[in-house]
């Protein structure tokens, strides 16, 4: 039985009868009573019982809460991430918690039919007849890859379960809408972290009766108790961020998770996306992925792309956070009655602020992170909940004042409403969903003028009646020194242009446009760049050619988890002598946020050929060393 205290993995305890695997029970664990899961359980004779130190199963709490496909999930997920089973556990148990009753009669609607074109109708049929276990990616926008879906659910998954993986909360009002339009809304779940324990469990029971054979959620709904899934519709657009878990473990990426359920259900992988990834076209030629493509493999209609330089318009005197080509054609967009759509680089007033006197940068205490400033006058920590009280003293100088650098959607929408007026504005971000009012966004979305909101806000959906979308500041999106941004970007930038369409417009402002993924837009050579960034990353053994894993040491002593850090690396290398042509240990470096909630990190980078699992000899050595170090395959980031 899996516990989640500690690294043992397994426990054994005596039943006076037999207790089906997978039942959620309830056990004896030194002073405390806590909840175990049943991996096995064998009868013996009276005479053979062992006595002493064995305790009994208290109760039963639920029996075959979870199902065989569940624990071999958990474990392929505790193995990939060096996660402790009973951790792992936690992410297949939700709260049971009955759902309170609504007192709203349900109004049942009749689906509404959907008819695909001849080249949809082709897709779905390749869909249908392959029956290889690679998995599929289709080169389609969100709305033609849920018809697609819709299209394979009606003709060849009738009895069969379906699950559609969005990045995003943001995502799913639209895509269950989508889906409820064709299906019924009582044949529809959905599964993501903004429904409160009641309505999260009754979903999860009716995804494991079958009463909901269509599934739409964020990455834990991967770990549903499904009966029988036929496919898995994983969609990928602006941010695919969403799809890894990078802050606890198992810090997972629900890529591998997804195609390692099919493998258990027999079900089939779909991913869809109107930008084809390094990772997508590597696996393309390597033959891990088939490509499917609507048509003639046209690509999608995307509308023309205008790189300003905000460096010729402060020489202008414009100091504002619109230039005056955007400015102007917001303007005449409001008078045809047409959309417009705002993207920043992050949520928030600024990026950081400073002291007007000292010039001192107030950080976080915890995670020595540049604080940010907050509406009601104070500051927060973007890595934790460190918050200060309302107009804090600089910690050097004691000043009041402070200058704010940079900007998030909150400056941008207070901007946007002094030059075009606040009544048809409307702000989607982090801070979005944390009222009860606005967890469903869609319909106020849709309709307003003016929409404002960090890359996310690409994933809503098709987005009708979007002339012009405006990147507002292009080098934050850039700023990060990371392997993988400009590709990111490259994905933002597509996807705006295909929300703005052939008849639209995208612009995107800039203080550097001579940068190299700016100047490639700006001249239509992305191919040319994506080439070389390819080029770049075999040379470097970066991914998606080679496997990264990140092993962080972390203690509230620098020097400990210094020192830390260099004694494990002396241990994996000795564990690693004779495949050194293979694996790359780095040695132990300082990350570029150095200290995480109060603890200090150092890092080393385990570097493997891409078909590769991580060595077992290595996986030895970890799990020998004391519990202060956090294992993350595939990390977002090498820094």
């Amino acid at each position: 039985m899996p516990i989640p205290p500690g690294n043992r993995q397994v426990f054994s305890y005596l039943s006076e009868v037999p207790i089906l695997r997978g039942s959620l029970v309830w056990i004896p664990f030194g002073p405390r009573t806590i909840q175990g899961v049943v991996l096995s359980c064998s009868e013996i004779a009276r005479a053979e019982r062992p006595t002493g130190r064995f305790k009994y199963v208290k109760s039963v709490m639920r029996e075959s809460f979870l199902t065989d496909d569940q624990i071999s999930l958990a474990e392929a997920v505790s193995k990939e991430c060096l996660s402790p089973l009973g951790r792992t556990f936690r992410h297949f148990l939700p709260a049971v918690v009955k759902e309170r009753s609504s007192k709203a009669e349900a109004i049942i609607e009749k689906p509404a039919p959907i008819r695909l074109s001849n080249d949809e109708r082709d897709v779905v049929r390749k869909l249908a007849e392959d029956v290889d276990t690679k998995p599929f990616y289709l080169e389609a926008g969100i709305e033609q890859a849920l018809r697609i879906v819709v299209g394979w659910k009606k003709t060849n998954g009738k009895k069969l379960q379906t699950l559609v993986l969005v990045p995003e909360i943001i995502a799913i009002p639209f895509t269950e809408k989508f889906l409820c339009d064709r299906f019924g809304s009582e044949r529809v779940a959905s599964v993501h972290s903004a429904l409160g324990d009641g309505a999260y469990f009754s979903a999860w029971e009716r995804i494991r009766s079958g009463q909901a054979d269509i599934v739409v959620g964020t990455r834990q709904a991967l770990f549903a108790p499904f009966r029988k899934l036929g496919m898995v519709a994983l969609l990928e657009e602006a941010e695919t961020v969403g799809y890894k878990q990078w802050d606890m473990s198992p810090r997972y990426d629900a890529h591998r998770v997804a195609s390692v359920l099919c493998r258990l259900q027999g079900a089939t992988f779909l991913r869809a996306g109107s930008f084809q990834g390094l990772d997508t076209a590597l696996s393309e030629r390597l033959g891990e992925v088939r490509v499917l493509r609507i048509g003639d493999g046209t690509p999608l209609p995307s509308a023309p792309i205008t790189m300003i330089d905000m460096r010729k318009e402060r020489y202008k005197k414009n100091y504002s956070l619109f230039s005056e080509d955007l400015r102007g054609s917001i303007l005449e967009a409001r008078r045809q009655n047409r959309k417009v759509l705002l993207i920043a680089s992050r949520g928030g007033i600024d990026s950081f602020s400073v002291c007007a006197s000292c010039k001192d940068v107030p950080r976080c205490p915890e995670c020595d992170r540049a604080l940010r400033s907050t509406r009601e006058g104070g500051f927060r920590c973007p890595g934790c909940r460190y918050r200060t009280k309302s107009f804090p003293r600089c910690g050097k100088c004691g000043s009041l004042e402070f200058k704010n650098v940079g900007s998030g959607t909150e400056k941008i929408e207070r901007e946007a409403a002094r030059i075009f007026g606040g009544g048809s504005l409307v702000r989607i971000d982090e801070g979005f969903f944390r009222k009860a009012d606005r967890v469903k966004p869609y319909d106020s979305a849709i309709s307003a003028g003016i929409l404002i909101g960090t890359p996310s806000v690409l994933n809503i959906g098709t987005l009708r009646d979007v002339s012009l979308v405006a990147i507002m500041d292009a080098d934050n999106f850039l700023s990060f020194p990371d392997f993988q941004g400009d590709e990111r970007f490259l994905r933002i930038v597509a996807r705006s242009a295909c929300v703005a369409g052939m008849a639209g417009h995208v612009y995107v402002q800039a203080f550097r446009p001579e940068r190299e993924a700016l100047r490639h837009i700006a001249d239509k050579s992305v191919f040319e760049l994506l080439e070389k960034m390819a080029r770049d990353r075999e040379t470097l053994r970066y991914p998606p050619y080679n496997r990264v894993f990140r092993i962080a040491f972390r203690d509230s002593s620098e020097d400990a988890s210094r020192k830390l850090a260099f004694e494990a690396r002396e241990r994996l290398m000795g564990a690693g002598i004779g495949f050194e042509k293979e694996v790359r240990i780095s040695s132990p470096m300082k990350p570029l946020v150095p200290k995480v909630r109060g603890r200090f990190e150092w890092v080393i980078l385990v570097t493997i050929p891409r078909s590769c699992t991580f060595p077992s000899v290595l996986e030895k050595v970890l799990l020998s060393e004391p519990k202060s170090w956090t294992f993350d395959p595939d990390p977002l980031s090498l820094l």
